[in-house]
């Protein structure tokens, strides 16, 4: 196998054999996806880093229920810069939301122009933008859970 294709074929081995990505409701492209170009921060299963890289697992659903979060979560510099589509990343936000929610967490689906616009718009203050969102989450009665 040519070293150019190894770490791709290696990302796709873990996630044949690994019993959380595999063959579930949902598996494929945007289950994929994460793996190869999400799961690098954000950990396997979504957990983040504490205190560097926040969990989606606790977060992302919660964050989806505001116009503003959806905006941050468009805008952060991983999503901002990634090299999946449009229409690629808006498929593995909708996916993530469904994972880690349940089907009721999302309320509207992320569609390819909703990616293109925040992507126009790259977030420079990422902690401040976070913080707001989380401000307004918290008095709406749902605080983000976890530390970041």
């Amino acid at each position: 196998m040519n070293g150019a294709r190894a770490p791709a074929a290696l990302a796709v081995a873990v996630l044949a054999a690994s019993p959380a990505w595999a063959d579930g409701p949902g598996a494929g492209a945007p289950a994929q996806d994460y793996v190869l170009h999400c799961q690098g921060c954000h950990g396997a299963e979504g957990e983040g880093v504490p205190h560097k890289v926040p969990t989606l697992r606790a977060t992302l659903p919660l964050m989806v229920t505001t116009d503003a979060g959806r905006d941050f979560v468009t805008r952060v510099p991983g999503a901002a810069s990634s090299r999946l589509t449009d229409a690629r990343l808006a498929a593995v936000f909708n996916w993530l939301v469904v994972r880690f929610g349940g089907p009721q967490a999302l309320r509207r689906e992320f569609t390819a122009e909703e990616i293109a616009s925040g992507r126009q718009r790259p977030l420079a203050g990422v902690r401040l933008a976070r913080d707001a969102v989380a401000a307004q989450l918290a008095a709406a009665g749902s605080p983000l859970p976890g530390d970041y």
